[in-house]
C-alpha cells in the first residue's frame, strides 16, 4: 500500500496556531496533549485518507472536503491523488460554511 503525502495549506497552519494559543492559556498541558492528538489522527490520513467522511454541507461535499473531527475541531481536508491536503482547522461549533 502506498502512503499518501500530507500537506498542511498555511490557512490550516494559522487556524492551528489560533488552536494551540487558545488552548495554552487554559494550560499548557491541554495544549500539548492536543498537539499530540492532532499529529497522532493526521498521521492516519498517510494510509487511510478516505476514513472520514465527506461533509455533510452540499457545496463542500461538491469539492471533495472530507471532515476529521479532532475533539472539540474540525479538520477539513481533500485527497489530491496521493496527496492529502489539510485546508482549515477550525472550533466545530463556528459557521464555517463561508470561510470556504
Amino acid at each position: 500500500m502506498v502512503e499518501c503525502k500530507v500537506i498542511i495549506s498555511p490557512a490550516a497552519q494559522n487556524d492551528f496556531q489560533d488552536v494551540i494559543e487558545h488552548l495554552e492559556t487554559l494550560s499548557p498541558d491541554v495544549a500539548i496533549s492536543y498537539y499530540d492528538l492532532f499529529i497522532e489522527k493526521t498521521e492516519v490520513l498517510k494510509s487511510t485518507p478516505e476514513i472520514c467522511p465527506l461533509a455533510r454541507d452540499p457545496q463542500l461535499r461538491l469539492r471533495g472536503y472530507r471532515l476529521l473531527t479532532i475533539e472539540n475541531y474540525i479538520v477539513f481536508y481533500v485527497i489530491n491523488g496521493g496527496v492529502v491536503e489539510i485546508r482549515r482547522i477550525l472550533y466545530a461549533r463556528r459557521q464555517y460554511e463561508r470561510l470556504f
